[in-house]
């Protein structure tokens, strides 16, 4: 069961494991839920074990749950992966993939090697789920010629009877699993690979496309089309307030809303109608024509999948998924807890499923038999997993409801915290009986041809809402509720007590509203997660890294927590959309999530779902190889903007820093600007002056301009004069980093000397560039305290960074580690401090050998000369 010895140009040898049995996937729940006490050890497996986890983290939970018997290591993540220079995938065999050990993992494969030839057995405990899955068996194809036995075993919940429910049941790698990973992988290699280069080529530099993320991409740029093609329609409402014509009862105000007109819906579109309307109710005389009242009930949500953990993350608390998904791990991993140590809180929170263990159902129901008996259904209740989805675990709940987020208060930080509480509510409302509540509905006639109707609800029973806060006759805000952004319920408004066929009149005049019809809302994170879900693009363990992605690439932008597509968004997804239409579809997408889930159940083999793919992939990619796809490099679009500097129309083409306007008589003009949506339309940006600013080249004002690097001072008189300086400063937000009081001329050609900025920061430079070429460091304003030296000191690079010396150098060799600071040392006289840092903290220390002066740490450093 060996592997071959070079692993950098090869497949790794399967190890020899078979698809385990459901029963062993599923055995960790079927344990007892009883926390072992904190002081007791697991005795699962022999003494002598190795275990290997994911995250230091998961490690350390572990060993302090195992103890000493067991030897712990963690592969941080994936060990082995695809080689970064090319796609690692054999197009013309098989699909095969050529896996090496991933850049800095060499060491960790090494201790895992060294503690493995001293184990008697090795446990496979990566996550489980595909990914863990295929770590495992990299870890397997790495240790097979130790003739070891090697097994997997699966943890969904790091406590103690977690952990020894996975041991007491070890077993096999799933194939399967592997190869759905390894179907994913290529299909993602096989399309960043080649499609990547091909925008490089016709769009920009640094562009990606992915088989989930492009998609993603297309339904925030059709949502924006639909939204800029929607035209809003307008509509009033009426609303009336009403009471009982009999005076004893005029206190019984309540309010309804024009419902019908002759009998048809009411449907007003303009002011007119309005006025209208309203001129006829006021003379109108009501009674009430019909009076129901129905019990109704509102269910409690089933416990949290990935994908609604991710979404209720960014719908109550602003979370983006990236972040819900790493304040989920930590939970999972372990967290400190008075008393009992590393401590899992929560099950394993990549899953589809909404399952629950009976034993977790007991657990549930035990904790709302003693503290909301009230709230107790006869039964669990049960929910029903949507098709075709992977039900390997159960939902995401903690692993003792005991443990209450209050008891964690001061304890967890407050984002971990909120993610636990979300988790912790959701689990056990799913366990309690629905809430229930009378909702009465009123129908008044009026003596005309219109009928108004009111409603009101009354809480019968909060049911699950209890654990909320509220009761009957209470409506407390929580965390996890309506403060966080929850959907507000309908108001809790009781109607006065009414009788059919009694008179009632107007209580105050008719209030009319308009209202006009809106377009569709454009996507947030929540919504976007949801919509990829119920399309069946991508799956949950990925939503939060294609959510990442599609922000990094500049495709999209959120402005007030939703997705607007950017300009280069919209280029890019119309290219694809036109070059690549099956990439694109959404249905495409979606059937190959199923045959991908195929290849895990084992229905289908890894090779035909990569060729399904790839073989109608590679004809749309040779069409757009040949020309399909335009060259927005090589083309550029006439605009009706003139030139800023000649007057000739402007173009719009595209750079390595996306679009921008180039004037249409270059060479001979070559002005450029960057484009900015105004209400007329993308015009070039506006050129601030920088108040006071001259160019010391040739004297005319000095302009703002945005340039790869960030903002500088350019002349406004480019491309005549090509002087620039750095503004504002680095890391600061301001005014023109001053020029020295005195700089002398260029010792080369007697020109003015002007600040620059390059890759190691600031430097003077002859304003005659590119004819003289002289530069010398920006000076300090420092006198170097050398006696009869004369110099000064600047700014100087070297083998370990910035360091200061003297600018006659090398007559003058004295250096400083630190920034020097124009003030002297109040200890020994020095004419300057310098600047140095321990950790994060910075200070000022004397140089002068012997003194020791030190700031103490946080003291305000000075003004730097």
């Amino acid at each position: 069961m060996g592997v071959r010895k070079k692993e950098a140009t090869s497949v790794p040898e399967k190890p020899k494991v078979r698809t385990p049995r459901k029963k062993a996937a599923e055995s960790p729940e079927s344990r007892s839920e009883e926390h072992a006490p904190s002081g007791k050890k697991v005795s699962a497996a022999p003494k002598g074990t190795l275990i290997i986890v994911e995250s230091p983290t998961k490690a350390r939970t572990l060993t302090r749950i195992l103890g000493s018997d067991y030897k712990v290591k963690a592969s941080v993540g994936h060990l082995k992966d695809l080689p970064p220079s090319r796609i690692g995938v054999d197009l013309d065999n098989g699909y095969e993939l050529q896996f090496v050990v991933s850049e800095g993992k060499k060491k960790v494969l090494d201790e895992i090697r060294q503690a493995a030839r001293s184990a008697r057995e090795i446990y496979l405990a990566s996550d489980p789920d595909r990914e863990g899955e295929a770590i495992a068996y990299h870890i397997a194809s790495e240790l097979t010629g130790l003739k070891k036995p090697i097994r997997r075993v699966l943890v969904h919940e790091l406590t103690p009877r977690g952990i020894e429910a996975a041991l007491a049941e070890p077993g096999e790698i799933d194939l399967h699993k592997v190869d759905a990973q390894k179907a994913r992988r290529a299909l993602d290699r096989i399309v960043g690979y080649t499609l990547s280069p091909l925008l490089w080529e016709r769009v920009r530099r640094g562009l990606s496309a992915g088989r989930v993320q492009s998609v993603a991409v297309r339904l925030v740029c059709d949502r924006e089309s639909e939204i800029r093609s929607f035209v809003p329609v307008e509509y009033w409402t009426i609303t009336l307030e009403m009471r009982p014509s009999d005076p004893s009862r005029s206190s019984s105000v309540f309010a309804a809303r024009l419902d019908r007109i002759k009998g048809k819906k009411a449907e007003i579109g303009t002011a007119a109608e309005a006025r209208e309307t309203v001129d006829r109710i006021l003379s109108e005389g009501f009674r009430i024509a019909g009076l129901s009242a129905d019990e109704k009930r509102r269910q409690p949500s089933p416990p949290l999948t990935t994908s609604r953990l991710q979404q209720e993350g960014a719908r109550r608390f602003r979370f983006s998924a990236k972040k819900t998904m790493q304040l989920a791990q930590k939970l999972y991993e372990g967290v400190e807890l008075p008393g009992q140590g590393q401590t899992g809180l929560i099950t394993y929170m990549r899953t589809d499923s909404v399952r629950l263990a009976p034993e977790a159902q007991e657990m549930a129901r035990s904790f709302i038999a003693k503290n909301y008996p009230g709230a107790l259904p006869a039964k669990s209740p049960a929910y029903r997993n949507k098709k075709g989805i992977q039900d390997a675990h159960e939902a995401i709940r903690p692993t003792d409801a005991v443990r209450t987020p209050d008891s964690l208060e001061g304890i967890l930080d407050r984002d971990l915290l909120r993610v636990y509480r979300l988790i912790w509510q959701s689990f056990l409302e799913s366990q309690m009986v629905p809430a229930r509540y009378l909702l009465t509905t009123v129908t008044i006639e009026g003596d005309k041809e219109d009928t108004f109707r009111a409603t009101g609800r009354r809480m019968l029973d909060p049911g699950f809402l209890v654990l909320r806060g509220e009761g009957v006759r209470s409506r407390k805000k929580t965390e996890v509720g309506e403060e966080e952004g929850e959907e507000k319920d309908e108001e809790e408004t009781e109607l006065p007590l009414l009788h059919e066929g009694e008179a009632v009149e107007a209580a105050a005049p008719p209030v009319s509203l308009q209202h006009f019809t809106e377009p569709p809302p454009r996507y947030n994170e929540a919504s976007l997660i949801r919509e990829l879900e119920e399309k069946g693009i991508g799956r949950p363990s990925t939503y939060a890294t294609i959510m990442s992605t599609i922000l990094d690439r500049e495709y999209v932008e959120k402005r007030e927590n939703r997705f607007h597509p950017t300009e280069l968004g919209e280029t890019v997804n119309r290219l694809l959309v036109d070059s690549f239409p099956d990439l694109l579809n959404v249905a495409f997408t979606a059937r190959m999530e199923e045959e991908l889930d195929s290849v895990e159940e084992g229905e289908k083999i890894y090779r035909d779902a990569v060729d399904d793919f790839y073989r109608p992939f590679s004809k749309e990619l040779s069409k757009a190889r040949g020309g399909g796809m335009a060259n927005l490099k090589a083309q550029s679009e006439p605009t009706e903007i003139p030139c800023p500097a000649c007057g000739t129309l402007m173009v719009k083409k595209w750079g390595r820093h996306g679009a921008y306007l180039a004037c249409g008589n270059y060479p001979a003009c070559k002005t450029t600007r960057n484009i900015v949506e105004t209400e007329n339309g993308p015009a070039p940006e506006a050129l601030p002056e920088a108040a006071g600013e001259i160019c010391p080249a040739c004297g005319k004002p000095m302009v703002v301009r945005k340039g790869r690097f960030g903002t500088f001072l350019a002349c406004s008189g480019y491309p005549a004069c090509k002087t620039t300086r750095p503004w504002p400063p680095k890391g600061e937000s301001g005014p023109p980093v001053p020029l020295p009081a005195e700089i002398p001329p260029c010792p080369a050609c007697g020109g003015a000397m002007v600040v620059k900025t390059g890759r190691f920061g600031s430097f003077l430079s002859c304003a005659n560039y590119p004819k003289c070429k002289t530069t010398r460091p920006l000076p300090t304003g420092i006198a170097c305290t050398r006696p009869g030296c004369g110099g000064e000191i600047t700014p100087r690079k070297g083998k370990r960074g910035t360091f200061y010396g003297c600018s006659r150098y090398p007559e003058c060799d004295r250096t400083y580690p630190g920034r020097p600071v124009s003030r002297p040392c109040p200890q020994c006289g020095h004419a300057f401090l310098i600047e140095k840092k321990k950790g994060k903290a910075a200070f000022l220390s004397c140089p002068e050998k012997g003194c020791g002066y030190e700031s103490e740490d946080g003291e305000e450093p000075g003004i730097t000369a």
